[in-house]
Parts: structure tokens; sequence; C-alpha cells
């Protein structure tokens, strides 16, 4: 009988992506062996969209597929951008559902955006259709998860201490990123005069 295919899915605003991003894929795959991630990128992240500016998609789009571009076991996805308007998790799985139906989907959050699923829309739909698994985040482990995550699976992850928003105030500052980003994502950055004041 042939197994059902295991298909991680890793959204968010990936303004701008990250080296944790890719190392919290890439443990997540080894750790529940997983077949393939499905990374989507948010087409409008309304709940960050409300209180700051979001960099346009294209270039969120294009730097997250530069991130992984050499990783084999994940693929970057416009779908966001197809089913337009504001992104949220709930339709999303919907519409990977109706591509992939007998897939099982392990939606991969990390501790910090698990803390508010509880805010997103129709977030029992999202626990219909995907086992979620929190991935430890360096500095928010001490926050309880809401009860709703009770069947959440746990990862430690790659414990990195990087975050966009960090990248992001860093870049207004015209401070060092290297390490956080690679240097392709930097070129990408400097070369379309993103994160400037």
């Amino acid at each position: 009988m042939q197994k059902n295919i295991k298909l991680g899915v890793f959204g968010g605003s990936f303004d701008p992506p990250h080296k944790a991003h890719l190392e919290l894929v890439r443990s997540a795959v080894e750790e529940l062996e997983l077949d393939h991630v499905l990374v989507t990128v948010a087409n409008d992240p309304w709940q960050k969209s409300a209180t700051r500016q979001v960099t346009d998609g294209v270039h969120r789009l294009e730097m997250t597929r530069l991130l992984f571009r050499d990783y084999s076991d994940a693929t970057v996805t416009d779908i966001e951008f197809q089913l337009g308007g504001e992104s949220n998790t709930a339709d999303t799985l919907r519409a990977l559902r109706s591509k992939h139906q007998s897939a099982e989907f392990y939606l991969l959050l990390g501790y910090d955006s698990a803390i508010g699923i509880e805010t997103w829309r129709d977030p029992n739909v999202i626990l219909d259709q995907s086992q979620v698994v929190v991935v430890a985040r360096p500095g928010f482990t001490s926050v309880k998860l809401p009860s709703i995550l009770s069947s959440a699976i746990h990862l430690q992850g790659a414990n990195l201490d990087i975050s966009s928003e960090t990248i992001r105030s860093r870049l207004e500052n015209e401070e060092n990123i290297s390490g956080a980003i690679p240097d392709e994502i930097r070129n990408y950055i400097a070369g379309h005069g993103l994160y400037r004041e």
C-alpha cells in the first residue's frame, strides 16, 4: 500500500528571509522525515502590514527563492500571490489540499508565530487541515503556547537567534548583517536599495 506523502508547509512574510528560516526547514525535514517542504511567501501579511511597511512581494519572493535555491527538499511557491488579497494560512492549506489531496500536511511554525495562532483567521481549520509543528526560537520558550496547540509536535530547531526585524533594523542603521543572511540575498538587497530609511 502506498504511503501518503509527508509535506511540510512553512509560511511567512520573509521580510527578509534569513539563515534561521533555512535551518528551521532543514531540521524539520530531518527530524520528521518529511518528503518535501512547500515554502509559502505571504502576498499581504495583514497582521504585519497593518503596523508597518512590508517590502513588495516580488522582492520577498525572489529573496526567498535565493535562500532555498540550493536546497532540494524545499520548493518556494507563490500560491498566496495566486490567491491574492490578505494571506491567511487556512486558505493556503485549503488551496494546497486541492493540489495534494492525499498528502499529510505538517505546518511548520516558529515558537514566536505559534504563540499568536488564536489571533489568526480560522485557526480550527488550520488544525483540521494539518499537524502543527512548533520549532523552538531563542527567547520565546518561556511563553506558554495556547491550549489549542496541545497536540502540536515540538522540535528543538537550530537555535539560531536571528530575526527579520533585527536584520531590517541593522540594514536601516547600515550595520553589519554578515552571518545572518547569505551573500546572494545581501547583494540583492543592496542592488535593489531595500531596507533603507
